[in-house]
């Protein structure tokens, strides 16, 4: 796990004894901060560029 910011300190807050839903919820809470004011093609694009990323790794 990366050093810890703002956003862990609230997801462990919501969720203090479940490591798997704090993942969870965090990585849901930074897609929503990267992705704030994006149009719905933009995120489209956003989306598939990561999912690019993830399949070439899995690779």
């Amino acid at each position: 796990m990366k050093k810890k910011d703002a956003l862990w300190e609230k997801v462990e807050k919501v969720f203090p004894k479940d490591p798997a839903l704090q993942e969870l919820h965090y990585a849901r809470l930074k897609i929503h901060e990267q992705t704030k004011g994006m149009s719905h093609v933009e995120f489209v694009k956003y989306i598939k560029a990561k999912a690019e990323k993830v399949l070439a790794q899995a690779v």
